[in-house]
């Protein structure tokens, strides 16, 4: 396998098989949750809420753990906890919905116990997903890829994240339609088995990755307690040089400015009264408008160099959403086409810009911290995620999402701002 697949094609290889599995099974849990609780979307909201809770506050230690331990024993974590979470995830969709359909007289207390397990493995998929990650791209990738070679590899990684993006809820979705009389909730087993599948060749394809090398398989030092696992150190994290760059990062991440944002949608069907149809198909070509960043990152990085074409995609991201806002400014139904036209054509830069704020951590982050600091980029987004539904869910009215909008165009402006100005003293080609 080692002449035929070198190390990139193998773990592009990896990446490949298991976001698809994901992407199948992430897709199907809410429609998972509605069929147990027929009528009651809150309940899955509920469900994401406490993952990104338990995910917020476990990312941290997950990071200083991958800088304590080997490489092996990292992979081996991240893989296998996705595969230990999605059978108990199966299993407890499987006997919630046996307890709350067949009414065998269970208690709401015992109801919402097996839906609580079923929290707990969906924060250990998503920790397991966040270690993984991090093995994979900001430790293997810039161990193992030539300097020379990482910004075609990253676009290659980015290539596969967006394509099974568009890809694989289309096929889950039709695997998940399967009905039969005999298997109950086949159209689930069938995508849990899909993912499930996927974690096996891509843990052997890791682990080939790091036994093959020589440079993977030296000793690490040992974390002292686990009090240092799981403690932050705020003053010394913003004092990094990375931490400006991580930041403004982050910042794009306070935006309702996103095809694929729950908000926007529920804006666009509440108030603008858009059909499910184009809702649909704006989030489709989100994704397809990302992957022309894939394309242009690189050719910029060949012609101006790495923060330059950093900078590039992030201002072009800042000029087409200006022109958006001033187009959302208008009561009118072809400035509403005019603002969705130009949130796509921001996608270009904001993954532009992504493409460019992963290499340089993987370039500018020591090898005994990329644990931590990756982790507090995990832990970053994550936060800017939380602030924006907290700030969603306090808005009294629907037409009052404007303030949403315009908030989340001062963030990218303050991303590049920040951006900007940390370049400034790190300059990298």
């Amino acid at each position: 396998m080692n002449g035929f697949f070198n190390v990139e094609k193998r773990l592009l290889l990896g990446r490949l098989l298991t976001r698809s599995g994901d992407q199948a099974w992430d897709f199907v849990i809410p429609f998972a949750l509605l069929h147990v609780f027929p009528g009651r979307l809150q309940i899955a909201a509920f469900y994401y809420l406490i993952v990104k809770i338990g995910t917020f506050f476990l990312t941290t230690s997950a990071g200083k753990w991958i800088d304590a331990n080997q490489r092996i024993r990292v992979v081996s974590a991240g893989v296998w906890l996705q595969f230990i979470a999605v059978l108990g995830g199966i299993f407890s969709f499987y006997y919630l919905d046996k307890i709350v359909h067949q009414g065998l007289g269970f208690s709401d207390a015992q109801v919402l116990s097996v839906f609580a397990v079923l929290s707990l493995f969906g924060i250990l998929a998503s920790i397991g997903s966040v270690i993984t990650d991090i093995s994979v791209g900001n430790d293997l990738a810039p161990s193992l890829v030539p300097i020379d070679r990482l910004t075609w590899f990253n676009s290659w990684l980015r290539r596969i994240d967006l394509g099974t993006e568009v890809g694989a809820p289309i096929i889950a979705g039709l695997i998940y339609s399967l009905e039969s009389a005999s298997v109950h909730l086949l159209g689930l087993a069938l995508i849990a088995l899909w993912n499930l599948a996927s974690f096996v060749p891509e843990f052997l394809l890791l682990r080939n990755v790091v036994n093959s090398s020589k440079v993977l398989k030296e000793v690490k030092s040992s974390t002292e307690s686990w009090k240092d696992l799981v403690q932050v150190d705020l003053k010394k994290a913003v004092s990094n040089p990375i931490f400006f760059l991580i930041f403004s990062y982050a910042l794009l991440w306070l935006s309702v400015l996103s095809p694929h944002g729950v908000l926007l949608a529920g804006y666009l069907k509440d108030q603008i009264s858009l059909p499910e149809s184009e809702i649909g198909l704006f989030r489709g070509l989100g994704a397809l408008f990302g992957l022309i960043s894939t394309f242009s990152f690189p050719f910029l990085v060949n012609k101006w160099g790495l923060i330059k074409s950093s900078k590039a995609h992030l201002a072009f991201q800042g000029g087409m959403l200006a022109v958006g806002i001033l187009a959302f400014s208008f009561d009118d139904r072809f400035a509403v086409y005019v603002f969705l036209i130009c949130i796509l054509f921001s996608r270009i830069g904001l993954y532009g810009f992504s493409n460019g704020e992963f290499e340089l951590r993987q370039r500018l982050i020591p090898e005994a911290k990329r644990g931590e600091l990756n982790s507090l980029s995990y832990l970053m987004t994550t936060l800017a995620t939380l602030v924006l539904f907290v700030l969603g869910s306090l808005l009294p009215n629907t037409e009052d999402f404007k303030y949403l909008v315009y908030g989340s165009f001062v963030a990218v402006l303050l991303a590049n701002f920040v951006f900007f100005r940390w370049s400034k003293h790190h300059r990298q080609n």
